[in-house]
């Protein structure tokens, strides 16, 4: 068998692996197992096609400039085959595919040093691209020790980068990677490393061990490196989204505080003006109907603000009950805040931020007996469900998912619907939506983590 087919073979097989790890938390597309053979048996095929190129060309002469190029040609080509195995935008499958280029480059680095250190001179890996270092058609205990070496490098390798780095990507998450020119320099910064590292197998000093190590020694830290910059793009994302939820949050609870002091003073000026209408009472006088709707217009604002026992929850439904009151909407809610308690804050915000915009949406035009939205929390045993109610007006589809399709309706539902799904898929629950009779139903039930069961305990 031709030596560089032999390493094209190994490199496809270590990059289908890596890139296995780092597709593990995606969502996944129906028949994923069959696709991902598909697209593993494809990938091998293309191997063959540019021996079968090289075979056709009489001058054709193996360089390091050529060799790069065949291994960036196809690792291109697997990044469509990963688009075609999971249901994610684009830019999550190709992050992930130069997460694990850069994790097979990283690995393949480690087996050549481990290897150099063992012969005390060229890895016999390296020389497979020149057919004198492994032959595999004469089985002994010196080929069998090799493989043992390369396969246990990579092994420990992609363990630790999934442990570092995979292990980050979270199930349903939207990578949202704010800076573009740094993936873009990223890839760049990928693509010297390995043309580097073929000039090296090519034209270096195969006698001289110190350069031979050192030169590994650099494309390791740089895959890494890369690996490090490329992950902390995901990072940023999340701070910054999460800075401008907090941000969010904190003009909320001014607006709560400014809104419970100006309902303080309010009652306070109303609880003053009493005094002179029950002395107007005592006189045998009654009120006037302006004094009564002023008063009642107080206590309703009063009223609206919510008491959850969660601080975000509080915030979310206030904001709304208000919004609620001035569109002429009843906002009904029976929660349990503390069953909450061990969501995060951004998340829950997005959730009944979400839910609520969709609900109160959908009752806006209806008539004034249908105008109201029910909102119920509780927890039962180790599970809390959120039961979120409203009419709506005309028909609803729903696709695949079972969410609301937005086709007749734009406004209705659909926004923010994927985000609630992804939030429920973040802490291991379910969401449900349907309809009846003109009630469309959301229904959300989300375990209990552990740890939170055994503070309750505790505290108990």
């Amino acid at each position: 068998m031709d030596s560089l087919l032999l390493y094209r073979l190994l490199f496809m097989a270590e990059l289908f692996t890596a890139e296995f790890l780092f597709i593990l938390h995606l969502r996944k597309r129906k028949y994923f197992a069959l696709r991902f053979a598909a697209s593993v048996l494809t990938g091998f095929g293309l191997t063959f096609l540019f021996l079968l190129v090289e075979k056709l060309v009489p001058s054709y002469t193996p360089n390091a400039f050529y060799t790069s190029f065949t291994f960036l040609v196809l690792f291109a080509c697997t990044v469509p085959m990963l688009a075609f195995c999971c249901d994610e935008p684009w830019i999550n499958v190709f992050f992930c595919g130069i997460a694990a280029y850069t994790t097979q480059h990283f690995s393949y680095g480690v087996a050549n040093f481990i290897l150099s250190l063992i012969e005390w001179g060229r890895s016999p890996i390296l020389g497979m691209y020149f057919g004198n270092a492994i032959d595999f058609t004469e089985f002994n205990l010196n080929t069998l020790f090799i493989a043992l070496v390369y396969v246990f490098a990579y092994f420990c390798s992609y363990l630790l980068l999934y442990l570092a780095f995979g292990k980050r990507i979270k199930r349903g998450e939207n990578f949202k990677v704010r800076s573009l020119s740094v993936l873009f320099l990223v890839v760049v910064a990928l693509i010297v490393d390995i043309l580097l590292n073929c000039i090296v197998v090519y034209y270096g000093n195969d006698d001289n061990i110190v350069t031979t190590l050192m030169s590994t020694v650099y494309e390791n830290l740089c895959c890494f490196f890369l690996l490090y910059i490329q992950f902390g793009l995901i990072k940023r994302g999340t701070l910054e989204n999460e800075l401008v939820v907090t941000k969010s949050l904190l003009r909320e609870i001014e607006r709560q505080y400014k809104l419970s002091k100006e309902s303080i003073d309010l009652i306070n000026i109303k609880c003053h003006d009493l005094r002179h209408q029950i002395r107007v009472i005592g006189e045998g006088k009654g009120l006037s109907d302006e004094a009564v709707k002023e008063i009642e217009n107080a206590i309703s604002i009063y009223d609206a603000k919510v008491q959850t026992d969660n601080e975000v929850l509080d915030i979310i439904l206030t904001e709304k009950s208000l919004k609620c009151t001035s569109e002429g909407i009843e906002l009904t809610c029976v929660a349990d805040g503390r069953a909450l308690d061990f969501m995060e804050k951004t998340d829950l915000y997005a959730l009944f931020g979400n839910a609520l915009d969709n609900a109160i949406e959908a009752v806006m035009g209806l008539h004034a007996e249908q105008r109201s939205v029910g909102v119920v929390v509780r927890r039962v045993g180790e599970i809390v469900s959120v039961n979120i109610q409203n009419y709506f007006g005309g028909d609803i589809a729903f696709d695949g998912d079972g969410l609301p399709v937005t086709k007749g309706n734009r406004d209705f539902h659909g926004f923010g619907m994927k985000s609630i799904r992804r939030i429920a898929t973040k802490y291991k629950g379910t969401l449900s939506v349907s309809t009846r009779e003109n009630v469309f139903i959301l229904n959300l039930l989300i375990p209990v983590p552990k740890s939170t069961e055994e503070d309750a305990k505790k505290h108990n």
